[in-house]
């Protein structure tokens, strides 16, 4: 009886355990995948776990604020200082405290670096494209049911934790690409940057904070704020928090007042590019990709002047990796794409 009741447990673990490996394979299958293209989240947030253990510095998360602001390559041409940036598109807070804690798993960085735009919205939920956008491309495991479960979206949770539900109807458009799975040992050569060359002029001022009435951010905006920074502190790593140029901004301005106050009394650097406008050279007529985001061009000037900062006031110096030579190969591909007529 014994011997019967175990072979039964034992034939039922491993009829789970299969049931488990064909669902994420269909999965994976199925799911929606930006491989190609300057968004190609598949890659920039897949790719960061094929990356060396402990060979960034700077690690970088938020919105697409983030993504076009702090651009890795220019960073490391500029200093040597290795970065990478895991941002999503309005990526939620919820989705950020767990991206850092996923990527603590293989890199030890200095600074973990918050932009703050998603900090000045509401408490309303994250739409559906915005969470997919953020999950999908999660590795799987424990910690992406727990971001799931974290996250406050305005439709049914089932659609994340099986995204067959989803995106079973994407059969007709299925590809190679999506048998294939060489994708998941890709790496992204701008190390999560969205390279855009773009221009479009901006209305975009330095602000006077002196002459602005601070104004509280929203309630659970702040409790993500202080898990975020105490997940960064008890790791060992700065966090300090970035707030983006961008034509609305002005809007902002209270809030960001509030955020620099919030700093003030938690010791957190703040590297406000709309404060310190003209010292980073970011020219409103020739730097911005759209009126909210910047170009290739002024990324490159933001992140200098990042840089120069963190450098200063966290003493952040270049890790010994051994991955020069293909940072070299990546500075050259950026180089020429800055160069193309595309």
């Amino acid at each position: 009886m014994k011997y019967k009741k175990a072979f039964v447990f034992l034939r039922r673990t491993v009829f789970l355990l299969v049931a488990v490996a064909l669902m994420l394979t269909v999965n994976r299958i199925f799911e929606r995948k930006t491989l190609t293209g300057e968004w190609n989240y598949t890659i920039k947030v897949g790719g960061f776990k094929n990356e060396p253990e402990n060979s960034f510095s700077v690690l970088g998360f938020g919105s697409s604020h983030m993504y076009c602001t702090l651009n890795p390559i220019s960073l490391y041409s500029e200093t040597g200082i290795r970065s990478y940036v895991l941002a999503t598109q309005q990526q939620p807070l919820e989705a950020t405290y767990y991206y850092i804690k996923e990527s603590f798993k293989t890199q030890k960085p200095d600074v973990v670096l918050l932009e703050a735009f998603m900090l000045t919205g509401s408490d309303s939920p994250a739409t559906e494209g915005v969470a997919h956008d953020a999950v999908d491309p999660f590795p799987s495991g424990i910690g992406k049911l727990e971001m799931i479960n974290a996250m406050n979206t305005e439709d049914d949770k089932e659609n994340y934790y099986i995204n067959f539900l989803k995106y079973h109807t994407r059969w007709k458009e299925l590809g190679k690409h999506d048998f294939s799975f060489k994708y998941k040992s890709a790496t992204d050569p701008f190390r999560g940057y969205v390279f855009l060359k773009s221009t479009v002029p901006a209305k975009v001022t330095a602000v006077d904070y002196s002459v602005v009435e601070s104004t509280p951010i929203a309630e659970q905006k702040e409790e993500w704020l202080l898990k975020i920074m105490n997940l960064a502190e008890d790791e060992g790593a700065r966090f300090v928090l970035l707030i983006s140029p961008y034509e609305a901004s002005v809007d902002d301005f209270g809030k960001y007042k509030y955020l620099h106050e919030f700093a003030d009394k938690n010791g957190i650097l703040v590297i406000d590019l709309n404060k310190n406008f003209a010292d980073t050279g970011i020219s409103p007529s020739t730097d911005f990709y759209d009126t909210g985001h910047l170009n290739v061009y002024g990324a490159e000037k933001a992140s200098r002047y990042i840089g120069a900062v963190i450098a200063e006031k966290c003493g952040i110096t270049p890790k010994d990796v051994s991955d020069t030579y293909l940072w070299e190969e990546d500075l050259k591909y950026y180089n020429n794409r800055k160069q193309s007529k595309e």
